[in-house]
């Protein structure tokens, strides 16, 4: 495996890896794009509180690594004559490489029907796999010609089964319903498979998937008759041994030897039982991947060392100082975590350390924070995830906005220690919850332009703190420029650090 400093150096331009340590890339060609719509949807599915949710969540996002992995490998085998071979996968992504040949597109689309039928008649539609070529004759991965393709692609989905000769194929939108009843696993309407656990039996595969990997390292596949993995007639199964390496991030939060509930885990949290869901995207690496104007090494490198960087890495970290955190995905750019809601942010401030230097301080990444207690539903909290990172994070971007509050990264160690301080000292009832109110109202009057907020805290302060209290919340609220603009974050956090009540 190459180093973060080789991957890096080579992405820059100032090292070059050799065709022997990458998949060589031809003159001329055809590069292949393969690409999943529906993830989170799917993924997210499986209803909090159903027994081995958890492990259901974690399957169903092996699962979509896994089939990206296949789809590859199949169109390896189908373009075989062709010197198919796999460029890169990451994140629901790959591209293949083959020799160009004047029937191309005709096979390329006859693979992309047999996936459509197969994914329609296992998902019910609910994931779609596109593909899309381009041919090139300069030695460069054609980027704006694959781009052109996926789009258009993506216009149709599952186009090429729900169309016959005479137009559209009606009786392929709907799935017969005899016999069917809601699963508790998911909440879709499917026939039961365990009717003890009242579950489809995709979500008994997903049971038997997710138990299979709670041995932490890599994960691979291998060919089994009665694996929990399909795709074009054949079945997989995980094994440690198998030919298809799937990188995942490995590390799992564990409880007495099994995969923790969600409400083990809000059990973990400090103060209050909440859990926390991150969303964390890199900023502009489109702009990053067409700056490299097609190199196949320097895209190579960039796409490889993101991926790492979002698996590896992050494994890593979790394992050594965040072993209550859950990591429903990560690869490609982005991450998806979900934990106790304090451990969630100290994470937060350490990932972003951490990426900064795996980067050499080239990249960085905004994310988006969710409170949630732990039987509420995971999808619903995903996207109110997302929500804060696209319209709060990545609006200045290389920000967190988590508990109401959006701060720059290269703010956030300071109100986070500040947070940690004022969390004390309520604890320690050195500061009442009355002022922290107080605060919250006086910062609200502040944004709309109330000059007065000053004078008035500067009076509670002066009325009703002494010692070491005083002289932090002067400094910290009442000082110019120090922490009075994310005081809201800070008053927050050290009520969620309280246990209990709210105390007067």
């Amino acid at each position: 495996m190459e180093s973060f400093e080789v991957l890096r150096a080579t992405w820059a331009g100032e090292f070059a890896l050799a065709n022997g340590q990458i998949a060589a890339w031809p003159a001329n060609g055809v590069a292949i794009e393969g690409d999943f719509s529906g993830i989170q949807r799917f993924v997210l599915r499986p209803v909090p509180g159903a027994s081995g949710a958890a492990r259901r969540l974690r399957a169903r996002s092996f699962r979509v690594l896994a089939l990206t992995r296949l789809v590859a490998v199949s169109l390896e085998d189908r373009f075989r004559d062709a010197g198919a071979r796999l460029f890169y996968s990451a994140g629901g992504r790959f591209l293949v490489v083959a020799a160009a040949s004047a029937e191309w597109r005709d096979r390329l689309a006859l693979l992309q029907r047999d996936l459509d039928e197969d994914l329609l008649n296992t998902y019910r539609g609910e994931l779609v796999f596109h593909l899309a070529g381009a041919e090139f004759a300069d030695g460069n991965i054609p980027v704006a010609e694959l781009g052109e393709a996926m789009v258009g692609r993506k216009e149709t989905p599952i186009g090429s089964v729900l169309r016959s000769t005479h137009g559209w194929a009606t009786d392929r939108f709907i799935f017969g319903a005899t016999q069917h009843d809601k699963c508790k696993g998911c909440g879709s309407t499917a026939l039961l498979s365990d009717e003890s656990e009242e579950i489809c039996q995709t979500c008994v595969e997903d049971r038997e998937l997710g138990r299979g990997l709670l041995g932490g390292g890599p994960a691979a596949l291998a060919k089994s008759p009665q694996g929990p993995i399909s795709l074009l007639g054949e079945r997989w199964t995980v094994s440690a041994d198998g030919p298809v390496l799937i990188p995942l991030v490995s590390h799992v939060p564990l409880e007495h030897g099994h995969l923790a509930t969600f409400e083990v885990l809000s059990d973990r949290a400090a103060g209050r039982r909440y859990l926390a869901y991150l969303r964390i995207d890199a900023d502009r690496i489109g702009m990053e991947f067409r700056n490299l104007a097609g190199d196949p090494r320097r895209i190579w490198s960039l796409s490889t060392l993101l991926d790492r960087a979002f698996s590896s890495a992050v494994a890593k970290l979790m394992e050594s100082q965040f072993p209550n955190l859950y990591p429903v995905y990560g690869g490609g750019d982005d991450l998806f975590v979900i934990g106790p809601w304090n451990d969630i942010l100290d994470f937060a401030a350490a990932w972003r350390s951490e990426f900064r230097a795996l980067s050499g301080n080239r990249l960085t990444f905004s994310a988006g924070v969710a409170l949630a207690k732990p039987r509420q539903h995971i999808l619903t909290k995903a996207e109110e995830a997302e929500h804060a990172l696209n319209e709060h994070a990545k609006v200045p971007r290389d920000s967190i906005h988590a508990l109401g509050c959006t701060i720059p990264w290269a703010e956030f160690d300071g109100v986070l220690e500040s947070a940690r301080s004022l969390a004390a000292m309520y604890a320690g009832r050195q500061i009442k919850g009355a002022l922290l109110h107080n605060v919250i109202e006086l910062h609200g009057r502040w944004r709309k332009g109330d000059a007065r907020w000053h004078s008035l805290l500067f009076y509670q302060v002066e009325r009703n703190l002494t010692g070491q209290a005083k002289d932090f919340v002067k400094r910290a609220f009442l000082s110019p420029g120090y922490l009075w603009k994310h005081a809201d974050f800070a008053v927050r956090y050290a009520m969620l650090h309280s246990p209990g009540e709210e105390r007067n």
